[in-house]
């Protein structure tokens, strides 16, 4: 298909998808406010360790609310970060599936994925499995876009910090939701929540089935999992917070009908964490963290013929952390230091490796400093963290941030950062190192409209590549330029429109040759109508021009389109019934990088949610 081709193809969809919206326009005019980032009500605990105003963040970061997560009707972590500008997920198949993360065109282990802070990544190749986290149990997503070393260590791409619904502040014992839905190939996802408080205790549970016979060919998937957080306010002003976390399930991979790639694993992930906050004076707190997690897989690749055994990879690791971080809250200032201590171990065997049993185990520190001073209207944000990895060289990685609030509408920032990510723990390489410089603004001045946009500059070395003929090991140097821009508008006549498009330009530094398989342009819409009572709905179309390598044969001349429709026919209160659509795909559009990994074509699904 021709681009111009394409672009007319695209123009129907738009019309199509507004003429099913149209209904809603013929309501009357909301005077309802924008929540705007550049405010200060928004609050980010994850660039600098310490919770403070996004308009005083320099670093690019987004947002996403359980709000907006309950309305995508999403299955898993890897369903609501496919909706967000600037983030590449490769692809969306079976829900539970595998799914590749990309950030502004970072690869996937250049990523530090977090859950209440416990690092998902793993220390074979620092792959975090996003479609294993359930959506159900996220509270809200802070996604920070470039090097995040200096707070986080390894985080050459960026920081993805999942936060977890928490116990509310009431006096209810019990209450909670349980959810059922039904979808095409014996897709089901059933779950329940109940969270409550008691005095000075309070919890919530989680658990939860996912399973499908597979969208495409042998992409089964059948996933358990279970998830508990405890807080307890001690009698001296402290908090006591732990995290109980297992998921477990077996999954097929390939899309190919010839080959078969199966994943046994009991349990999968586990996490455990245990954190005390502890109040110091009025301006000093202390926060001790001490987390566990373990992962384990078991993959096999075979013919479906006649059953032959093609690979066999086995790995178990485990990790056990401890950290202490201290926030002064200063009248002009917000100062975060800590040291983390990390011990690793991983044990692994692949028979198509010809790797019997690698076995090692490593001690890692980081020391971090992270500030911000306020001069009025503007904030500098410097930081600096120095990482003792193990098996990687040692690590500096210093951080210069400022931003400045021009009117109460426009919002100017800027940064730049240098960061690194480790290679497996079973490989003598050097760490991956960026430099990433941004500049950037948010504004409302228009009525009615927000806008965001970024320029960004990412210099990466030390990749480790291999020649396509003979195999051999190389490092090389990457430039990868480009802007973003976000688009927000308040609800009107109960509809509101968000978009977002990534431009990235990748070339190698010695022949400036275009990177291959690193997405070019990225484009997202929402189009959203919320009575805020009875019915919502919601639009959701996402392109991303691949820029595919030719043996990888990647399709990518649609975009997807995915309808989500909710009725609550009483009411939403505490107490209600929800009844949802979900059609996802809906122009059946193929969106993929590689063909081994096809997108799920169209499909549609249903389901309830009951709240008590």
């Amino acid at each position: 298909m021709t681009r111009s081709s394409f672009i007319h193809r695209l123009i129907l969809q738009i019309i199509f998808i507004l003429l099913c919206f149209s209904s809603p326009l013929m309501g009357m005019p909301q005077d309802e406010a924008l929540l705007l980032y550049a405010t200060g009500e928004e609050v980010s605990v994850t660039a600098s360790r310490g919770p403070k105003p996004l308009s005083r963040s320099a670093e690019n970061i987004s947002i996403i609310s359980s709000v907006e997560i309950d309305a995508l009707h999403a299955h898993s972590l890897a369903d609501v970060l496919a909706t967000v500008p600037g983030v590449q997920i490769e692809s969306l198949r079976t829900p539970g599936s595998h799914a590749f993360l990309r950030l502004q065109g970072s690869a996937f282990g250049h990523v530090q994925v977090l859950v209440d802070n416990v690092p998902l990544n793993t220390l074979g190749d620092n792959f975090a499995d996003i479609g294993l986290i359930p959506a159900r149990i996220i509270e809200r997503i802070e996604i920070v876009k470039g090097a995040a070393s200096s707070s986080w260590g390894q985080a050459l791409g960026g920081v993805i910090n999942v936060i977890t619904k928490a116990p509310e502040d009431s006096e209810r014992l019990a209450q909670g939701s349980i959810t059922a839905t039904i979808g095409e190939r014996g897709t089901r996802d059933t779950g329940a929540e109940l969270v409550g408080t008691t005095n000075r205790f309070g919890y919530y549970l989680s658990g939860g089935y996912l399973t499908s016979s597979g969208l495409l060919s042998n992409n089964q998937s059948h996933i358990s999992n279970g998830y508990a957080k405890f807080v307890y306010d001690l009698p001296w002003q402290g908090q006591l917070t732990g995290i109980f976390a297992n998921f477990w399930g077996q999954r097929g991979d390939f899309a190919y009908s010839a080959l078969d790639m199966q994943e046994n694993s009991l349990p999968l992930t586990t996490l455990r964490s245990l954190t005390l906050r502890q109040p110091l004076s009025e301006r000093l707190e202390v926060e001790v963290n001490g987390r566990y997690s373990e992962k384990k897989y078991d993959i096999f690749i075979r013919t479906i013929q006649d059953a032959i055994f093609l690979q066999r990879a086995l790995s178990n690791e485990s990790t056990l952390g401890l950290s202490t971080n201290l926030l002064w809250r200063g009248t002009t200032n917000l100062l975060a230091a800590g040291v983390e201590y990390e011990k690793v171990h991983l044990k692994q065997s692949d028979s198509l490796m010809n790797v019997d049993t690698l076995d090692r185990d490593d001690d890692r520190w980081g020391f971090y400093l992270n500030d911000t001073l306020s001069f009025g209207t503007l904030a500098l944000s410097p930081g600096l963290r120095y990482d003792l990895t193990g098996n990687g060289d040692n690590q500096f990685s210093p951080s210069l941030g400022v931003t400045w609030q021009v009117s109460d509408n426009n919002l100017l920032r800027a940064y730049t950062a240098r960061g690194y990510s480790l290679p497996s723990l079973l490989r003598n390489l050097s760490a991956e190192k960026v430099w990433t410089s941004q500049v950037g603004f948010e504004s409302s001045a228009i009525t009615n409209l927000w806008l965001k946009g970024t320029l960004f500059r990412n210099q990466t070395w030390d990749i480790v590549t291999y020649d396509s003929i003979t195999r051999e090991q190389r490092l090389e140097q990457q430039v990868k330029q480009g802007g973003e821009l976000e688009l927000r508008t308040t609800p009107w006549h109960d509809l509101s429109f968000t978009s977002g498009y990534t431009y990235m330009d990748a070339r190698r530094s010695g022949d400036h040759a275009r990177v291959p398989d690193v997405p070019a342009q990225t484009v997202q819409l929402g189009l959203r109508y919320d009575d805020l009572k009875y019915l919502q709905s919601v639009l959701t179309g996402r392109y991303i021009w691949w820029n595919a390598a030719s043996n990888h044969s990647g399709q990518y001349n649609s975009m997807v389109w995915d309808l989500h429709l909710t009725a609550t026919p009483f009411g939403r209160s505490d107490n209600s019934a929800e009844f949802y659509l979900s059609i996802r795909n809906l122009f059946d559009g193929s969106q993929y990088l590689d063909e081994a990994f096809r997108n799920a074509g169209r499909w549609a699904e249903v389901g309830v949610r009951l709240r008590f």
